[in-house]
């Protein structure tokens, strides 16, 4: 069956190429260096600067880094009683320490201790984006970017958009940290979201009736019912490979599963594993066919069967 499947992918790019093209955003991608310390002392964080979105980003990353070779220095009880200090040396500002379990167990949330030894795994934020989970997995491959929308106690606990940086200490447990973006809106229309997961399951629906060669071409075709602006679908092979991107076309046959947005979010691997794990709701940073311009996006995406996926999504605007 799979090797069947894999030589329709190769008719259907093939197809996909001989499509009119449009030009593709850019997308940066962040990298950062571990951080190791030379003296067995906890170096303060003095340089967290929040002036601007990058510098901030940037900060955040230093400072993830920092408590990961704390941690690997010092070790878990340690480590986690200082994390765990309201008053402790890895607090500034709106940043601070959390941990957890690779089960998801909850090891350190300085401001909220009674969720110390809960199990989050299965945490899901306002927009219904399991971002716990994901963690989770960004946490195990290494470490990496995650978004979610959770309450700012600096802005009278309003809803904001947060990106998380996690690293891993060892194969049981991992730390991260985070920053609010809230010049980023991250709220979205229930309506428009039942719809979103309406018109997704339609997708699928008609890709396992007609299978997938005549799918994929009605999901790449710009003049069809299924590319309607920014309520494209869009679709994955689970080994990275783009199938359909109608407004983007120059990406079919393109592996993109280590795609980043300008945030360092890897948001196609990111949908290739809440595809395999059922389905669900993740956050893009993303080219909006309908502005020509990056918006934030929250996609809902479902597994076709166990070699690919359709998804679509819908935009927040910038304030």
């Amino acid at each position: 069956m799979k090797v069947s499947y894999i030589a329709v992918m190769l008719l259907l790019i093939a197809a996909a190429m001989m499509l009119a093209g449009c030009s593709a955003p850019s997308a940066n991608s962040q990298n950062s260096g571990m951080i190791t310390t030379g003296t067995p002392v906890i170096t303060p964080v003095t340089d967290v600067s929040p002036q601007t979105t990058d510098a901030r980003h940037t900060d955040l990353t230093v400072f993830v880094d920092r408590a990961q070779a704390y941690a690997k220095q010092y070790g878990k009880n340690a480590s986690l009683l200082e994390f765990n200090n309201a008053n402790g040396t890895f607090i500034k500002g709106d940043l601070y320490m959390f941990a957890y379990g690779m089960d998801g167990t909850t090891l350190a949330w300085p401001f909220r201790p009674d969720q110390i030894g809960t199990n989050r795994a299965g945490a899901a934020d306002s927009n219904g984006v399991n971002h716990v989970r994901r963690m989770i997995e960004v946490a195990g491959d290494g470490g990496g970017y995650v978004y979610y929308v959770t309450k700012n106690p600096a802005n009278n606990n309003r809803e904001e958009l947060k990106l998380s940086y996690v690293r891993p200490v060892d194969n049981t447990w991992f730390i991260g940290s985070g920053i609010y973006l809230s010049e980023v809106p991250a709220l979205f229309n229930t309506t428009e979201r039942d719809q979103l997961v309406e018109r997704v399951i339609m997708a699928r629906e008609y890709a396992q009736a007609n299978g997938a060669v005549k799918a994929v071409r009605n999901f790449n075709d710009r003049n069809g019912t299924f590319a309607d602006g920014s309520k494209y679908i869009f679709v994955y092979a689970y080994n990275g490979t783009t199938l359909a991107m109608p407004f983007q076309p120059e990406t079919i046959g393109t592996n993109r599963m280590n795609f980043t947005d300008t945030n360092g979010v890897k948001i196609t691997a990111w949908e290739i594993a809440t595809a395999k794990s059922g389905g669900g709701f993740v956050y893009v940073d993303y080219y909006n066919p309908d502005t020509g311009k990056p918006g934030m996006k929250l996609c809902y995406v479902t597994p076709v069967d166990d070699t690919w996926l359709v998804g679509s999504g819908i935009y927040t605007g910038r304030q």
